[in-house]
């Protein structure tokens, strides 16, 4: 048979070092005394009743959550902020504690954690993220919306939409599913307000920047519209457009548009769309929060048909 340590690391190597009691007795086939011998002799720790950690990963965030995982008992997934943050949520920090979704009354009792509970939980409710169980992008965004602010969750639904399509369909539907959640009302909300093509989206900066274009009240924009010649021949998608009042709007990112070659083709490009006629307006981050996207704003709104 092989040692104990090797039969354990067989288990841990997948999660982070980190093994629950039952896996050590059950799985490794490993002596609940030889458990408590290696706990007594610090070679092994307990840092939440009946999860054990190995000591062969570095501590980490992710292992935490994990440890709060495995605890919490077979159906627990990261939740809330931790969620947020795993899922990569633009701007979502990385939170201190460890929140977890868990099936009411069907979860360990554990003093040490603040689980939140929840009646159901279907299959498209949760993913995987790094290793770890998590509820889903949509699931996500239910949870957090009681708790925060309207232009937060605008945000996150854009960029999420803008990665994967179909992101405020399935957000739809699960408000449907769920109409006691406290959030509900304010996603419907923040939704109903949102651009039709948000998919369309090609960045993070394009998120922030419609995201204030719907702030400022802005006449219904066009998403990655498509500039051609007169012969008809595509010159370039812009950001967003107001065909009827012949204006573009580009949103300019440091990270491509800084390299001095793609900054003379930008400039090319944009100046053939000027001759074309187009009234072309390019910002960059600091303007979105500025005037200069105010005054358009104001622009458009005064001369919309």
């Amino acid at each position: 048979m092989e040692p104990v340590d090797v039969r354990a690391n067989h288990i841990g190597k997948r999660q982070f070092g980190r093994v629950t009691r039952a896996q050590l007795y059950g799985d490794a086939g490993i002596a609940p005394s030889t458990v408590a011998a290696r706990l007594r002799s610090g070679a092994w720790r307990e840092p939440l009743p009946k999860v054990v950690d190995l000591g062969t990963h570095a501590p980490s965030w992710r292992g935490r959550v994990l440890e709060v995982l495995l605890a919490a008992g077979p159906e627990a997934w990261a939740s809330h902020d931790t969620a947020a943050h795993l899922l990569g949520f633009l701007d979502a920090p990385r939170p201190a504690s460890v929140d977890a979704l868990v099936l009411r009354g069907r979860h360990a009792k554990v003093a040490e954690l603040r689980l939140h509970t929840t009646r159901s939980l279907g299959a498209d409710e949760v993913t995987e993220r790094h290793g770890l169980a998590c509820t889903s992008g949509p699931r996500t965004v239910l949870d957090l919306a009681a708790a925060t602010a309207p232009a937060t969750i605008e945000r996150w639904i854009l960029d999420q939409e803008r990665r994967s399509p179909g992101f405020v369909a399935r957000l739809v539907a699960l408000t449907d599913r769920h109409r006691t959640i406290p959030g509900r009302r304010r996603v419907l909300d923040v939704v109903g307000r949102l651009p039709g093509d948000v998919a369309r989206l090609g960045s993070p900066l394009e998120v922030i920047g419609v995201q204030r274009l719907v702030q400022l009240g802005a006449p219904p924009f066009v998403l990655q519209y498509q500039v051609c010649d007169l012969d008809g021949a595509p010159i370039k998608r812009t950001d967003a457009a107001w065909p009827d009042e012949r204006t573009l709007l580009e949103f300019d990112g440091g990270a491509y548009h800084d390299l001095s070659g793609a900054r003379a083709h930008d400039e090319e490009v944009r100046a053939r769309m000027r001759a074309l006629g187009w009234r072309l307006e390019v910002m960059t981050r600091a303007d979105i929060d500025g005037p200069r996207l105010e005054g358009l704003v104001r622009h458009l709104s005064a001369i919309h048909r």
